[in-house]
């Protein structure tokens, strides 16, 4: 029986031991779980926190000390309070109270081994065991970019303050700048004022000049021209030589004049294209054809690409080939006898125009955000290999009134030996540009400067590739049979000058006033009209709108006929029904180039 209750006595032992080791295991493994949570809550913070014992030993540091401090943790623990704030007694006094169970808040500066000097918030605070302060807690938090901040805000401040000092004087100065303006501008409306009679006296300048100096020049010219054809077996040589001299001349006069009331036109009114879709290729035969009398004299030589790199799109084909002849015109002048003048066509893309950068910028310094058409270009090259542009020249060739070159350089055969008026590529950039493209010039220089005898130059037309499909496939100047066409004129030597250069190619009618024209008009059923604008009692408007109201002269083209060439004038005879505009002075050939081509879009 003693055996028995020994028996059990151990087992109840074994089940309380059981129990008491149970327990104990918990609370080990709470303690661990508590210690991780520390020790994790401990890293988290970024605030460098160091613990240190009694004596001032570093027992713990979190990794925040390397932001903070500059110090790695584990190189920490070998140090001691006076190790890591050698040189600062507020440290070790804040301690010595936190060891008292007294905690301190400062400011202090601080030295890491790098030598960085930053402004720290320190926090000691006793560390308790009980009753008992076992250690001490350091808290430290890095203030310099907060002071940096500081720093720039007061900097700030005072450059605020100082710019409302002088805010408030510049606004004394702009009000006395306000009454100096308002005084100013009183003065510029009666500058204005006497600006705007300026233009009225210039336009009406450019009117009588138009009608005073181109009727004339239309009788001299076109007389001096039939008489060259005319009576080339009835006169002598030196006949010959004295009226071709004064074709060359007269033309050289014509020229001028129309360059000038160009320019002054283009400036004073917006240059608004009237286009068509055709080829360039034609018209670059025309100014062959039309300057055949240089190339031969000058024994010069033009090649033109074939016609299939041609494509046709849209544009003004008067104001081109006036272009085209001008810059034409200008290289034969600069190029010695027996040379060359080679003009291709070419589709070029803004990819390619952007190599040319440097070269067009000379010309035109807004390339390439001025460029306002994003599609592909026409580009029109023209080179010669003539004498060349002088460099500091180069950038001055499209200017008004400008000319390049010695007179002794100066290329132009029989023809007068001077220099021109510095108006045609004036003109030419003018015209380019109103159709939304861009002119630029290339030369090595002029022969002095390379020492080449040809160095020749280079003249780029780039025009917008605009296409319409709905339009007319192309634009054609022969003639075909004899339409019948009606002039009618109050002038009678314009009649009669029209009268000998039309009667071998059309059926000719002259009407002499309007009401004689409208009464041929409808007797006749011409072809086509050829109506002067200012006539005495009728005038051309009135005669177009009347022939525009009657159903049986409605369909009848209508083309203006006369020296006036304004936009305002244009305008108004195109709203009142006319097609086209021919202006004088003309050359017969042109005339009747000009006339075949109404014909032919009328047929289309």
């Amino acid at each position: 029986m003693n055996s028995s209750n020994g028996q059990k006595d151990k087992e109840l032992y074994c089940v309380s031991g059981r129990t008491d080791c149970f327990q104990e295991q918990q609370r080990i493994h709470d303690l661990e779980v508590s210690e991780v949570r520390y020790r994790d809550l401990f890293e988290a913070v970024k605030d460098a926190i160091i613990c240190f014992d009694c004596t001032g030993r570093i027992t713990r540091a979190n990794r925040a000390c390397v932001q903070v401090l500059g110090w790695q943790p584990q190189s920490l623990r070998a140090l001691s309070l006076g190790d890591l704030f050698a040189e600062q007694p507020l440290v070790r006094t804040a301690f010595r109270q936190a060891l008292k169970g007294q905690g301190k808040s400062f400011e202090q500066l601080f030295t890491w081994p790098s030598d960085r000097q930053v402004t720290l918030s320190l926090q000691l605070e006793p560390i308790h065991a009980g009753d008992e302060v076992s250690g001490v807690l350091l808290v430290a938090r890095d203030l310099t970019d907060g002071k940096l901040r500081e720093i720039e805000r007061r900097r700030l401040y005072e450059e605020l303050q100082a710019g409302h000092k002088a805010m408030q004087e510049k606004a004394q100065a702009l009000e006395l700048s306000q009454q100096q303006l308002q005084q100013a501008m009183a003065e510029q409306g009666k500058a204005n004022a006497e600006l705007r009679e300026l233009g009225r006296l210039k336009s009406d300048f450019i009117g009588i000049a138009s009608h005073e100096l181109r009727t004339p020049l239309t009788f001299l010219l076109g007389s001096l021209e039939y008489l060259e054809e005319s009576l080339p077996e009835k006169i002598n040589q030196d006949e010959r030589d004295l009226l071709g001299y004064a074709m060359q001349g007269s033309q050289r006069l014509s020229d001028i004049v129309e360059n000038m009331l160009d320019i002054v036109r283009f400036e004073a009114e917006s240059f608004q294209p009237q286009k068509h879709t055709i080829s360039l290729h034609p018209l670059v035969q025309h100014v062959h054809k039309d300057l055949a009398w240089s190339f031969q004299e000058r024994r010069l030589t033009l090649n033109l690409s074939p016609a299939e790199q041609w494509p046709e799109f849209l544009f003004d084909p008067m104001m081109v080939r006036r272009a085209l002849e001008d810059v034409i015109e200008n290289a034969t002048k600069y190029t010695e006898s027996g040379g060359q003048i080679q003009v291709s066509g070419r589709l070029c893309s803004r990819d390619r125009l952007l190599k040319q950068q440097e070269q067009i910028q000379l010309f035109w310094p807004e390339f390439p955000q001025g460029l306002g058409w994003q599609g592909d270009f026409f580009e029109v090259e023209i080179r010669d290999n003539g004498i060349g542009i002088p460099r500091q020249e180069l950038a001055h060739v499209f200017e008004r009134f400008y000319t390049v070159g010695n007179l002794d350089e100066h290329c132009s055969g029989s023809q007068f030996q001077g220099r021109g008026a510095g108006l045609g590529l004036a003109l030419v950039k003018r015209i380019v540009r109103g159709h939304g493209g861009l002119v630029w010039a290339q030369s090595p220089g002029s022969q002095a400067e390379t020492g080449l005898k040809k160095p020749g130059s280079c003249f780029h037309l780039l025009f917008p590739f605009e296409t319409n499909p709905s339009a007319a496939a192309s634009i054609s100047t022969d003639a075909a049979g004899l339409p019948r066409v009606l002039l009618i004129d109050d002038d009678v030597a314009i009649r009669r000058f029209v009268e000998v250069v039309l009667r071998d190619s059309y059926e000719l009618e002259l009407a002499a006033s309007g009401p004689e024209g409208l009464e041929k008009a409808v007797s006749s059923n011409p072809d086509l009209i050829l109506l002067d604008l200012y006539m005495q009692g009728m005038d051309g408007f009135s005669v177009c709108e009347r022939l525009k109201a009657d159903p049986l002269t409605r369909d009848i083209p209508v083309a203006i006929f006369t020296a006036l060439s304004s936009q305002h004038e244009k305008e108004r005879g195109m709203a009142a029904g006319a097609v086209d505009y021919i202006t004088k002075p003309f050359f017969p050939r042109e005339l009747i180039q000009r006339i075949d081509l109404l014909l032919e879009k009328n047929q289309d």
